[in-house]
């Protein structure tokens, strides 16, 4: 009996410490499994004088670009800047959307005003998420235009698998990039602004007596380091992308999903320090952007009292939940016809109706000339003549109504008012966001817990 009870006790022991060997297996494989799921970082380093790609790793994988959305919010306002349509000595004034931004924020006051250089550094050195959001409505008359405007730009710098839905990137489900997109728009941004991009290299400025030092650390110690921007919410970890120039090599390299900001710096240091190793010394790579367009609206054959539509060409926005993996870089959007560049037209057409003649003329800088469709033409973002920069947006044409608004070339053309965006004017001169269209901006912060992200804190 006691023999037989002790070998009943060794079979339980034997088979207890079989269930348990067979647990401590399945961790072990499960468990770096879960661990690589949820640190798995994606990276890419491109030589910027070759164009070559010199190391990847997950860089076509959906990503949340976190504050990197404001390389695109900054070259956006470059271009107008460079068009002069906008002054960096130009003010903008904070509106109480913009106000409520959670940081990271300069904190202003609604009603506050800010100039747009001052601005600009702001987004570069603290990521301020409601600058970011004054100069959108500044720009676009909402926020939730100008995130459209920046998707359309993107689709026409080729990067195909981002979607704005916000300038400052504070938590959207559907505001995603991928690393190979964000290196596509810091390539443009020195390819396009040189001058501007500079301001990339801000280490701090100092605002109303306060310095504000710049978040990305790399510029203070990694040899060579140009800019250019750093981001994070929880959703996406701690995101950098960086520029580099050793000699006469220049490297451009994107971290997303850094632990912390000192491991996603690490990350940084160690791809660029091998990279340059493989870099070329010859520039042979041609700036990858097309020829921008200007528009300069004038009158043709009409009466003085008509002018330009204020509004710009609306961009449709994608459709469908955000998805990850391989649906997500599959995943259809409608935008994708913008992109497509097409020789412009040659003649002018000026079309003549009952109501007021009135046409936008756009010079492609060293092409031509290139005449906007006149009102009731086809919708700007089904047509291969489509808009492809901000100047060519806000030049569609037609006339103002004596009230209301009219249709005109997929966009509404709103009635005269004394506030107008300054991005959407014809010329440069100054006036405050349209508070219509800031009462009619939707929330760009999602916060909701379902989707695991929380208030930005950029670093």
């Amino acid at each position: 009996m006691v023999d037989r009870g002790g070998k009943q006790r060794d079979v339980r022991s034997y088979g207890g410490l079989a269930l348990q060997l067979l647990a401590a297996v399945t961790l072990l494989f499960i468990a770096p499994q879960s661990a690589c799921a949820e640190t798995k970082h994606a990276a890419m380093v491109i030589d910027a004088n070759t164009g070559k790609v010199l190391y990847k790793s997950h860089a076509d994988e959906p990503r949340y670009p976190a504050s990197l959305t404001k390389m695109m919010t900054l070259y956006m306002t470059f271009e107008l800047v460079e068009r002069k349509r906008l002054k960096y000595s130009d003010r903008i004034t904070i509106s109480a959307q913009a106000a409520a931004q959670p940081p990271s924020k300069l904190d202003l006051k609604p009603g506050e005003t800010i100039t747009v250089r001052n601005a600009v550094l702001a987004l570069v050195t603290k990521s301020a998420n409601d600058i970011a959001v004054a100069l959108a409505e500044h720009i676009g008359g909402s926020e939730t235009n100008f995130a459209r405007l920046m998707t359309q730009k993107a689709r026409a710098m080729g990067m195909t698998k981002t979607t704005f839905r916000n300038a400052s990137g504070l938590p959207n489900a559907s505001q995603l990039t991928t690393a190979r997109d964000m290196l596509t728009l810091a390539l443009r941004l020195q390819d396009d602004f040189p001058e501007h991009y500079k301001l990339f290299r801000t280490r701090s400025f100092t605002f109303e007596g306060k310095e504000y030092r710049n978040h990305n650390t790399l510029l203070r110690s990694f040899a060579g380091t140009d800019g250019i921007k750093t981001g994070y919410i929880r959703a996406s970890g701690f995101n950098l992308v960086s520029s580099v120039r050793r000699g006469d090599k220049h490297l451009v390299a994107a971290v997303f999903g850094g632990k912390t900001a000192r491991r996603r710096n690490a990350t940084m240091r160690a791809i660029l320090t091998n990279a340059l190793s493989k870099a070329s010394n010859r520039k042979t790579r041609k700036p990858a952007g097309s020829p921008m367009l200007v528009a300069s609206p004038k009158m043709v054959h009409g009466p003085a009292r008509a002018r330009p539509s204020l509004a710009p060409s609306k961009a449709p926005l994608p459709t469908g939940a955000p998805v990850y993996g391989a649906a997500a870089v599959a995943e259809t959007n409608h935008e994708d016809n913008n992109a497509a560049l097409t020789k412009p037209r040659m003649a002018e057409e000026n079309a003549v109706s009952k109501h007021r003649i009135a046409i936008a003329r756009v010079r492609r800088v060293g092409i031509g000339k290139h005449l906007a469709s006149a009102r009731g033409a086809t919708n700007p973002s089904q047509s291969s003549t489509a808009p492809k920069s901000i100047s060519e947006l806000i030049a569609a044409t037609g006339s103002i109504p004596s009230s209301g608004g009219i249709q005109n070339n997929g966009a509404i053309t709103p009635a005269p008012s004394t506030h107008t965006p300054v991005g959407l004017m014809p010329n440069v001169p100054q006036g405050e966001t349209n508070r219509a269209n800031q009462q009619a901006e939707t929330q760009t912060a999602n916060r909701s817990t379902a989707t695991g992200m929380a208030t930005e804190t950029a670093t």
